[in-house]
């Protein structure tokens, strides 16, 4: 019995996920999750940004934040530093080898948006969004009901 995953829409959205996830692997030719790039995405923004401000931004758990950003750190991308008034408050800030891979990220992101977006229209872009805002509404409406 064969089982025809394409008509759910969760396994579409996996699906969507990993071919991007793709796209950035075969740009860049190295191992890099979305989330590593939304990482240094935000710590760029930020000469310093919060654990908890990562996992507000990102929409993720504390302790997911941590395990990525331990990773990152292993690979010497990020360091973590404690506040002086706050030892709890931990910073996280890109190191220069941290940098030097957003500033290839962004010298390829034209690349990137050109492939991922090929044969997609504006309007389609705007509906994808605004799909994804509803499906978050709904589970926001869900756990409220709960």
């Amino acid at each position: 019995m064969k089982v025809d995953l394409n008509k759910y829409l969760c396994f579409n959205l996996y699906r969507g996920w990993r071919e991007i996830s793709a796209f950035y692997k075969d740009v860049l030719g190295r191992d890099i999750s979305l989330q590593h790039v939304y990482i240094l995405d935000l710590c760029d923004l930020h000469e310093k940004v919060t654990m908890n401000g990562l996992s507000e931004s990102m929409h993720l758990d504390g302790s997911a934040v941590s395990t990525l950003v331990s990773r990152m750190e292993k690979k010497s991308l990020l360091e973590r530093t404690h506040g002086k008034k706050d030892r709890r408050c931990v910073y996280v800030q890109l190191t220069q080898q941290g940098q030097s891979l957003k500033d290839e990220l962004k010298s390829q992101s034209g690349v990137l948006s050109a492939n991922i977006k090929k044969n997609i229209s504006a309007d389609e872009v705007e509906q994808l969004h605004a799909i994804i805002n509803k499906i978050t509404a709904n589970r926001a409406d869900f756990r409220d009901s709960a």
